[in-house]
């Protein structure tokens, strides 16, 4: 089965709308979450068990680099922090990805739909140009390894001129990915990437911070409010 993809621009706010402050004023609160799945979710202290994900055949071959770092993070936290993602744009190859992934195993179930997601920040020294989109992908699995394919899913946030500032964290997923017919699975990937959109060859690289992963399954309570962070 192919894997379904949705793009969503990041642009300014013009205006700060009160429900939204309001909405903001609410960060730091987490919402009670039944069964977040993913290991190492926030980033406390390391990467571990996330590993780098570069794209291979059939895709373009993707170039970067994934890292560990102690701020920012999510939630203004000393002790915790985020994963630099940084992908290499010089070779003009649209679809090539660079990014980190982990396999997620768990009791075999029978899989109606999903909430995933993270929340993701753009550097300022990150161009706004639409030449790479910062994605969350899902993908389940029939087997405990993560190798026999069922479905999947991602949604993605194209860096467009506008992106107000990097103190501010956007939350990327599908808070109800929907597996019709439901489908028993006994594993999940979750990949967060970079993906190169641009057609010809950029002079910089480009990076983002992701944090605070989750992974629910038959579930759609929401997991976090788009977030602003101050270092």
């Amino acid at each position: 089965m192919s894997v379904r993809h949705a793009n969503l621009c990041v642009r300014a706010a013009v205006a700060p709308a009160r429900p939204f402050v309001a909405a903001v004023a609410l960060l730091g609160l987490h919402v009670a979450v039944a069964q977040n799945i993913v290991e190492n979710p926030h980033l406390d202290t390391s990467l571990p068990p996330w590993t780098t994900f570069l794209s291979a055949a059939p895709d373009p071959a993707g170039a970067g680099s994934l890292t560990w770092v102690a701020t920012p993070d999510a939630n203004d936290s000393a002790a915790s922090g985020s994963a630099s993602v940084v992908i290499d744009t010089s070779t003009p190859a649209p679809n090539a990805k660079s990014g980190m992934h982990q396999c997620v195993t768990f009791a075999s179930t029978s899989i109606n739909f999903v909430n995933y997601g993270a929340s993701v920040r753009v550097p300022v020294a990150t161009a706004a140009d639409g030449a790479v989109n910062a994605t969350i992908e899902l993908r389940l699995f029939s087997d405990a390894a993560c190798s026999a394919f069922i479905a999947g899913g991602s949604q993605g946030r194209t860096i467009l001129a506008g992106v107000p500032s990097d103190s501010i964290w956007y939350t990327v997923g599908d808070s109800n990915f929907s597996v019709a017919p439901a489908q028993v699975a006994q594993s999940a990937e979750i990949r967060a990437y970079l993906r190169q959109t641009a057609t010809t060859p950029t002079a910089q690289s480009y990076g983002v911070y992701f944090d605070e992963f989750h992974l629910v399954l038959n579930s759609t309570t929401p997991v976090r409010l788009q977030a602003f962070g101050v270092d």
